[in-house]
């Protein structure tokens, strides 16, 4: 009797093998589907160059054409306690403590953050204008990484950093970024300078404020600055007249101008002068020839932006046809290098970038004095 009912039970013990087997599957993924579902997308309303979106137990940094002509992405994937296994991308853990920056304006983001302490090595150390980060640098809490091209790679070993903050500028960064892969330097890329506007340069904050779990800190910074900006430009539609600019200097024949969708033409326009290549495409810097700028910018009103220059004689001596332009005669050249130190490290390109709204308001006391009472903080009037 018990024999004839012996292959029911075996099928009965299979059957239920296989329903547990398929009910844990399910459940397998279900939860991995609860584990990939995005909970929560961080709001970025002006840089086009990052995403951040939150998912359980971690946070992923989607980072688009880092440098120009490339369209390749980066994922890094942020988490605090335990590492995701159901992701790909680059790996760090938060927050972080210690970090190396390859870029001056780096410095700045993380100051802004409160988080200066977690700086350990920096590329350019001479340049640096910010006077915590300068009296670090004397007290050898930060070290000079190497400059340019000349990496000191022996010397980053021996820091270990946690994370190194690069940038790109064209293909040959991926070979430097292999090679700090290749020696076990987690690196991460920022390109807050590909940003068009001034206020999507200043958002990156919150890009640097994601390695430091300080989100709620860089959405109220952020905001304040944006506040800030937007007020002021209101108060420059204000003006009566739009005056005329111009900017750059010539080189070997050439001059490169700012793009009309630059994010210096933004600056322009939004301190309420009208920028004379208002119209052009480019979003970067382009190129016209000497003479060309002669004809287009005689008239200007202002001329800004005058390489690393500091008077009037100066830019003559290079050469005497530039006496001609109306801006050099009525004296109405700025220029972008009043907090320029002994090293021509120029604080405008440190901290200028998470302060668009001291650089409008800079502007606009050039353009429209009568407007705002203020006083310059990073351009200076030509004697």
């Amino acid at each position: 009797m018990l024999s004839r009912h012996k292959p029911i039970t075996v099928v009965l013990k299979f059957l239920t093998i296989i329903f547990f087997l398929f009910f844990n599957s399910c459940e397998n993924k279900k939860q991995e589907n609860i584990t990939n579902r995005v909970l929560k997308q961080a709001s970025i309303f002006y840089a086009k160059g990052f995403s951040i979106n939150y998912y359980d137990g971690y946070k992923v940094i989607q980072l688009n054409s880092p440098w120009k002509g490339e369209t390749s992405s980066y994922q890094y994937i942020l988490y605090e306690h335990e590492k995701p296994s159901n992701v790909k991308g680059i790996f760090i853990k938060t927050p972080i403590s210690s970090i190396v920056c390859l870029s001056l304006t780096h410095i700045s983001f993380i100051e802004k953050l409160q988080q200066q302490h977690t700086i350990v090595g920096i590329s350019g150390c001479n340049y640096v204008s910010s006077p915590a980060i300068k009296n670090r640098i004397e007290n050898n809490e930060i070290k000079e990484v190497g400059q340019h091209e000349v990496v000191n790679y022996e010397l980053l070993l021996s820091i270990a950093p946690e994370l190194i903050m690069a940038y790109g500028i064209d293909q040959s960064s991926t070979a430097k970024i292999n090679k700090f892969s290749s020696l076990g330097l987690t690196t991460v890329l920022n390109a807050e300078y590909m940003e068009t506007h001034p206020l999507g340069q200043a958002e990156w904050i919150k890009f640097m404020a994601a390695f430091y779990n300080e989100e709620e800190k860089a959405d109220s910074i952020f905001n304040n600055i944006e506040q800030e900006y937007l007020k002021l430009v209101e108060i420059a539609m204000s003006a009566n007249n739009k005056t005329t600019v111009f900017s750059g200097m010539p080189w070997n024949g050439a001059w490169h101008v700012p793009g009309g969708l630059s994010f210096q033409a933004q600056l322009f326009k939004d301190a309420g002068a009208t920028y004379l290549w208002a119209d052009n495409q480019e979003e970067r810097s382009f190129i016209k020839s000497k003479e060309v700028i002669l004809d287009e910018a005689l008239n200007a009103d202002f001329w800004l932006n005058v390489n690393a220059y500091h008077s009037i004689n100066e830019i003559v001596e290079t050469d005497k046809v530039l006496e001609n332009f109306k801006a050099l005669k009525q004296q109405k050249i700025y220029n972008n290098n009043l907090r320029e130190n002994a090293a021509l490290g120029n604080d405008y390109w440190e901290s200028g970038v998470v302060n668009p709204h001291i650089v409008l308001k800079d502007l606009i006391k050039i353009f429209h004095p009568e407007l705002i009472e203020h006083e310059l903080y990073y351009y200076k009037k030509l004697e």
